[in-house]
């Protein structure tokens, strides 16, 4: 028989308050979905403003000892929610109410099932441990490894026992278990009598922050896998569409549609930096939640030390985590920063590149056409000066200038007949050719002085 008294279920449940960036609707939000993890006979005995507490470590409750339980036929629990920095933390636990007769391992079933549904089946945002607990019987037979064993395959059919386990030590005379899977986190732990059970009693409050340096590391962790391989699918995006802009300007496409194209390209890379920058974020959330771990299990050790010097406390598989963030968690965040990094740099260098040629060429455009609007202004100037000079397409109605023009042909200033045709100069048509051939010639000359001056005044000769 894998039988143990007073079975019990402390879930501790953490979800984000606020990450950076985040806005006072989805803080709101946020803060909401928490809420709803808590009964509503409580919620009224929440504090309120919750803001101006600043801390680590806050009770979120306006009585400490306030009545938090809840109470059923068969289990009896409670439920304590506090504040951590940018982070909610909520412990719910759930025993069987019988200290007296031992009960199977599979009541854990039982016990899960009815925290779940005082939590609607809600999960929490970033992480939970599982803590199943109890003490054994005077003729229990089985070893606490067994009994362990069979209260994890009974919460959690179907896992591998031996592949999840991660280790195992002991804890005020208790041998205490540890298994992950899947990013779910479980401690059992066997206490050998009642007395040593109540001693652990004193340690809630230590276990919820070492839960929650563990989670946010794990979940930090995960959001840095995220953010790689959305990193990665924009230098893709960026690098097709340099090479599309390089492309079409040596085709020779229009201006403004590489500028379009260029201005996208230039928006990618800026949420490639954006996203660069919240994954050396995420590294030193590992950093200050590691600290934070380490410093918390020193402090577990020498309390139980203090309290039973007597019995043996032995958490080595603990501080192996440390190792394990050490050696993989925080080097590849190094490493994929550092990668990716590099990669921004190249990625800048060549947008740069690019941005410089279209640009130069656009300048050059705009200056051709502001070379081309001045020749036409200045040849059809000169066209018109031509074509308005005296006796150039311009008949003389002025009585003195008219009589100086014939008294030089030595012609008397007689109005001429009336069926008398005006001399082809005069006509309409010859004027606009004047005009024509003023602008044309015009535009010859100011191109011929254009090539001789960037000749001879050119600064790359």
């Amino acid at each position: 028989m894998t039988d143990l008294i007073y079975p019990t279920i402390d879930l501790f449940l953490y979800d984000l308050k606020y990450s950076l960036g985040d806005t006072p609707e989805e803080i709101k939000h946020n803060q909401q979905s928490y809420y709803n993890k808590i009964p509503e006979y409580i919620r009224p005995l929440l504090l309120e403003n919750e803001q101006d507490f600043p801390g680590e470590y806050v009770h979120l409750l306006k009585d400490v000892y306030a009545q938090t339980k809840h109470h059923h036929e068969q289990y009896e629990g409670y439920f304590y929610p506090v504040l951590l920095g940018d982070s909610y933390g909520l412990l719910v636990e759930c025993a069987f109410k019988n200290k007296t007769n031992a009960q199977p391992a599979k009541c854990f079933v039982d016990i899960k099932a009815e925290i779940e549904r005082i939590l609607n089946s809600q999960t929490a945002t970033i992480g939970q441990t599982w803590m199943l607990s109890g003490w054994l019987p005077p003729a229990q037979t089985k070893s606490s490894e067994e009994i362990a064993q069979a209260c994890y395959q009974a919460l959690m059919p179907g896992l591998d026992w031996e592949g999840d386990l991660q280790g195992q030590g002991h804890f005020l005379g208790a041998n205490i278990f540890e298994l992950t899977q899947n990013n779910q986190h479980f401690i059992i732990i066997i206490y050998p009598d009642e007395a040593t059970l109540n001693e652990s009693g004193k340690f809630y409050a230590d276990w919820i922050r070492l839960f929650y340096y563990r989670q946010k590391i794990v979940w930090a962790y995960s959001q840095s896998r995220l953010l790689k391989h959305s990193l990665q699918t924009y230098f893709t995006k960026i690098k097709v569409g340099s090479d599309a802009i390089e492309q079409a300007r040596n085709k020779g496409s229009e201006l403004n549609t590489l500028h379009k194209t260029l201005v996208d390209v230039q928006n990618t890379l800026n949420d490639y930096t954006r996203e660069l920058t919240v994954l050396d974020f995420q590294g030193g959330t590992i950093d200050i939640n590691l600290s934070n771990y380490e410093k918390r299990l020193g402090r577990i050790k020498q309390k139980s030390h203090k309290i039973q010097s007597n019995q043996e406390t032995e958490v080595k598989f603990l501080t192996e985590f440390s190792q394990l963030v050490k050696d993989k968690y925080r080097l590849q965040i190094t490493k994929d920063s550092e990668n990716l990094e590099r990669g921004l740099k190249l990625l800048s260098d060549t947008i740069n590149a690019v941005r410089s040629r279209v640009e130069v060429e656009k300048a050059e455009r705009d200056r051709n056409f502001q070379n081309f609007v001045t020749l036409l202004a200045g040849g059809w100037a000169f066209g018109s000066f031509v074509a308005g000079l005296p006796g150039l397409g311009e008949k003389n109605d002025n009585p003195v200038r008219s009589t100086l023009i014939n008294l030089s042909n030595l012609k008397l200033s007689v109005p001429p007949k009336p069926n008398e045709k005006e001399p082809w100069w005069l006509m309409p048509t010859t004027k606009g050719i004047y005009t024509l051939s003023g602008f044309i010639i015009a535009i010859l000359v100011l191109l011929i002085w254009r090539r001789f001056w960037r000749r001879y005044h050119s600064p790359i000769k």
